[in-house]
């Protein structure tokens, strides 16, 4: 698969960082076309489906699966679902001690419990995007657990019995079931219908893998997507609560603060602050 492009770390990675990672859609993206670069890209599928292109081969990418694109290689998304969501973390080699090289990119990767890989993926973008102290040191962290996971999966078979692996994919399909419809007012019920299983066999999967209830699942989702608006900056606070789900101010507030304490007002406030104080300090320290 010949290159339509090639792009170089020096193009999209800040060179203080070594690493970048942003929520990408299909609606900012229709299609990605084939490319090229000479940095470590690490893709994770939140949502949707998309045919995915590696090289000579051809995958059917989905969410809670993960690709591996090393320097060198060629791919290109494209997108079969209305919605398709995924995360992108871009990094140079030299970032981590981890031989990245060892990492297969001729094979997808599974969130092999349902949620660690999804959880990882998560708390990069949120560091990435708060850039607080230390916030390099964690990033590193969470990458080379998140690597050696991908690189257990290579060295080991999936031996599990099968009930366990058809958990783990009820569990992927309802986690994609909530990063579609979050935006709606979906419920218990709704998700398990559509997963052909029982309100109580779905709750029982959260808690037992998720470590949280369905519901807890949904608001902690949603507010992590209204965390991203209110850093825009594009939205009104409560515009951006209604656009992630919550029809109660009162009742988005108090889940807020709970979650990020302090306020969605003050939040915004202090990363806007982070954001003024980032732009004029160009040497970014760990």
């Amino acid at each position: 698969m010949k290159a339509e492009r090639r792009f170089t770390h020096a193009q999209l990675i800040h060179p203080d960082e070594r690493i970048r990672i942003h929520l990408l859609n299909n609606e900012i993206y229709r299609t990605v076309g084939t490319h090229g670069h000479d940095f470590v890209e690490l893709l994770y599928i939140r949502s949707g489906k998309a045919v995915h292109r590696l090289n000579d081969k051809s995958f059917l990418a989905g969410a809670g699966d993960a690709f591996v694109i090393q320097a060198g290689d060629t791919h290109s998304f494209e997108p079969i679902t209305p919605f398709f969501e995924w995360i992108d973390c871009m990094f140079v080699p030299e970032f981590i001690d981890f031989d990245v090289r060892s990492l297969l990119s001729d094979r997808k990767y599974f969130a092999s419990d349902g949620m660690e890989i999804d959880y990882l993926m998560g708390a990069m973008l949120r560091e990435y995007g708060e850039k607080k102290p230390a916030y390099l040191t964690k990033l590193r962290g969470y990458l080379l657990a998140l690597l050696a996971e991908l690189g257990r999966q290579g060295e080991q078979r999936d031996e599990r019995p099968y009930g366990s692996r058809k958990k783990t994919r009820l569990l992927q399909e309802a986690v994609e079931y909530v990063h579609l419809h979050y935006r709606d007012k979906i419920n218990l019920d709704d998700a398990a219908a559509k997963l052909g299983i029982s309100r109580s066999t779905l709750n029982r999967l959260f808690r037992s893998r998720a470590n949280d209830s369905f519901a807890g699942f949904v608001n902690a989702y949603r507010l992590e997507r209204s965390s991203l608006l209110l850093r825009s900056g594009e939205l009104p606070i409560r515009d951006a609560a209604l656009e992630c789900g919550f029809a109660d101010g009162k009742h988005f507030r108090t889940l807020f603060r709970r979650r990020f304490g302090m306020t969605p007002g003050e939040f915004r406030k202090a990363a806007a602050a982070g954001a003024a104080e980032q732009h004029g300090e160009p040497e970014q320290p760990e």
